[in-house]
């Protein structure tokens, strides 16, 4: 029997199995076979029945693992940036209950080598990397059975990015999982390991006593902080004698102009309180020349006493939005 373990772990992980599932007739399964002839006696007039012995033979063990990358595109992150993970399955492709030895690693021929590489089985079996999964230390092991309640294993291996990495940098990562049987690594396929078997006295090397996957980190642009710019000012104003003063009766068209920058935001409102010295004009808010009504209803604007609001929702970046109300001076 074997165990899975993560001997020099260096790697990462996340879920979703696409390897091969255990198949063939489970080790120690007895297969029986007999002969049977039967004939008529023309002597005694009678029929007769003879069987053979029983010819029977013990199915083996079969050692055999498959190891796949569920990151097929490189997972992009930042330099410095700590516990990024990649998620990598485990499957027990044999016929027989088998211990296998993780090891993740740095490959060579990329820009950067990841940091503080450390391997998790997904325990609780939710597909994410949480509290209740478990982290495997050096020269542990894991079971896996061949048969459908526990022929695979979800691993996350998780990685620190270094400071010093740049935009475009990539860290390969690769997990390999060997078979803990003795003799089966130095083995070549179709080797007999005497008394190694599972359920049964002997296994066999098979061709994938060892598999290996490996998936990517790439480092992005870092994200940009977005920022909200906005502008109030006069636009125009009109005095009771048509004029441009500010006096009592004097009907002044504020103008609010919003720009986002840097990113896209979320839920943007804009609130403008009239002064008390003002009274708000009713329905005479206009969002980008649309005209808007002062209930809450269908548009985006909303006004209750001296509080007009704007709701205008996700905005992306580089959009320009420009808001006109009326107030007359009182």
């Amino acid at each position: 029997m074997k165990t899975l373990s993560k001997a020099a772990l260096l790697a990462a992980g996340l879920v979703a199995s696409s390897a091969t599932w255990a198949v063939g007739t489970p080790a120690g399964t007895i297969i029986s076979n007999t002969a049977t002839a039967t004939f008529d006696d023309p002597a005694t007039g009678t029929t007769g029945v003879t069987s053979s012995d029983s010819a029977d033979l013990t199915v083996l063990e079969l050692i055999s693992v498959n190891v796949t990358a569920e990151n097929t595109t490189p997972v992009v992150t930042e330099a410095g940036d700590t516990q990024q993970v990649l998620t990598f399955t485990v499957t027990n492709t044999g016929n027989g209950s088998e211990a296998f030895n993780l090891d993740a690693t740095n490959l060579a021929g990329d820009e950067i080598d990841a940091e503080n590489i450390q391997v998790y089985i997904d325990t609780n079996g939710d597909g994410e990397l949480d509290a209740g999964d478990q982290l495997l230390t050096a020269g542990s092991t894991i079971n896996l059975d061949a048969n459908a309640s526990n022929p695979d294993a979800t691993v996350f291996v998780v990685v620190d990015i270094p400071a010093a990495g740049n935009v475009g940098d990539t860290a390969d990562i690769q997990l390999a999982a060997t078979s803990n049987t003795p003799g089966a690594v130095t083995g070549t396929p179709g080797d007999l390991l005497a008394g190694e078997g599972t359920g049964v006295s002997d296994a066999v090397v098979g061709n994938n006593v060892t598999d290996s996957a490996s998936a990517t980190f790439t480092i992005g642009e870092p994200p940009t902080e977005a920022t909200v710019n906005i502008e109030k000012t006069v636009a125009s104003r009109v005095d009771p004698f048509g004029g441009t003063t500010d006096i009592p009766g004097t009907v002044v068209t504020y103008q609010i102009a919003v720009e986002v920058v840097g990113g896209d935001v979320e839920n943007l409102v804009i609130t403008d309180s009239i002064p008390s010295q003002m009274q708000y004009v009713a329905d005479s808010v206009t969002v980008d020349g649309a005209t808007q009504t002062d209930a809450a209803d269908g548009d985006i604007t909303s006004v209750t006493g001296a509080d007009v609001s704007v709701n205008l929702g996700s905005v992306a970046t580089g959009t320009d939005i420009v808001i006109q109300l009326k107030a007359e001076i009182r």
